[in-house]
């Protein structure tokens, strides 16, 4: 039941979505400036867990790779061109308490012989820990620091036991009451919860320290703006392909269509995606700014008939601007 619905949910959200072409591409941290320490080690990080955070901090960084290839390479342990520090913190410890009741055998004759019945009332109690990682990046050279960030993790545990036991009177079971939600003091957390929240925490770094493949999505224009659009035949039919999946045949009939109506912004868009899920970013940026340019053009154009449009030229150079970082970074050392 619970892949149903996750399935049903999945189908929702793709339907949601602006039909359009999926493909992975790289981008910049989201600290930019981590791109220009590709040499770096692991520090202290002080803290309930704090040996555990540097464990867990020195194997992303050893792990870090893009495009199939180590990013950090460390040249001299002793003299890194920066060093991460930092400290885990206990933000919360909390309880939630809830009883219910179940009706089992508990009384057996024989293995698969129940002698009786009855209606057992248990308490649950679930305890959940917060923890804060916190990191900076320090330049060893300058001592000084270039950026800090905090990720937070959680983690939880359940312990049940029986209370009571009722006769079978065939009476409905289930939740017992309300959940009962408690505040402890974070110091009185447990070491071992602490100790399974803080991996959660450090793998959010990085998107932090350095550059990954992340997912991107190159949008089409699905309804006509001009009467040459919406006259061709062609439009719906590349359309339809498109929300079929089928590149290629949706891309090659976009291709036609650019050539016959070099005026039309929807049809110059459409070509520029097919262009940027190709991972020709320069040549999308062109169609997509030649797109834009005749969709200003046109009078009373709604906004949202031209989103797409618009959000793809800033995606675009967005992404070409984080590809240029990437790329001087690759040829200052790393990588």
């Amino acid at each position: 039941m619970k892949r149903l619905i996750a399935l049903v949910l999945a189908g929702i959200v793709a339907a949601c979505q602006t039909p359009g072409y999926d493909y992975a591409a790289r981008a910049a941290p989201n600290y930019p400036a981590a791109l220009d320490y590709t040499d770096v080690v692991t520090g202290r990080f002080d803290g309930p867990a704090g040996d555990v955070a540097e464990a867990e901090f020195d194997a992303l960084i050893r792990s870090a790779e893009l495009e199939g290839r180590p990013w950090f390479i460390v040249q001299d342990p002793d003299r890194p061109q920066g060093r991460y520090t930092g400290g885990v913190t206990v933000t919360s410890y909390r309880g939630e308490i809830r009883r219910e009741t179940e009706r089992k055998c508990v009384e057996w004759d024989a293995p698969f012989d129940c002698e009786r019945r009855a209606v057992v009332e248990r308490e649950c109690l679930k305890e959940i820990v917060d923890v804060e990682v916190t990191t900076t990046l320090v330049d060893t050279a300058a001592n000084r620091p270039v950026f800090t960030s905090a990720k937070g993790g959680t983690t939880e545990r359940e312990d049940c036991y029986d209370i009571g036991e009722y006769p079978d009177t065939d009476q409905p079971t289930g939740t017992v009451g309300s959940v009962l939600y408690e505040i402890y003091d974070p110091f009185d957390a447990p070491y071992g919860m602490i100790q399974q929240a803080v991996p959660e925490a450090v793998r959010l770094f990085r998107f932090d320290i350095a550059p990954y493949m992340a997912s991107f999505r190159a949008e089409i224009v699905t309804k006509p703006l001009t009467g040459e659009e919406k006259g061709d035949a062609r439009f719906a039919a590349a359309v339809k392909a498109t929300k079929q999946g089928n590149l290629l045949g949706a891309c090659a009939q976009w291709d036609e269509l650019a050539s016959a109506y070099p005026n039309a912004p929807g049809i110059q868009h459409n070509q520029g995606a097919c262009a940027e899920a190709r991972g020709d970013l320069p040549g999308a940026h062109s169609q997509y700014a030649r797109a834009a340019e005749l969709a200003r053009a046109i009078p009373l154009l709604k906004d949202k008939d031209a989103k797409a449009i618009f959000d793809a030229l800033e995606r675009v150079n967005r992404g070409r601007y984080e590809n240029t970082l990437i790329d001087q970074a690759k040829d200052t050392g790393g990588s």
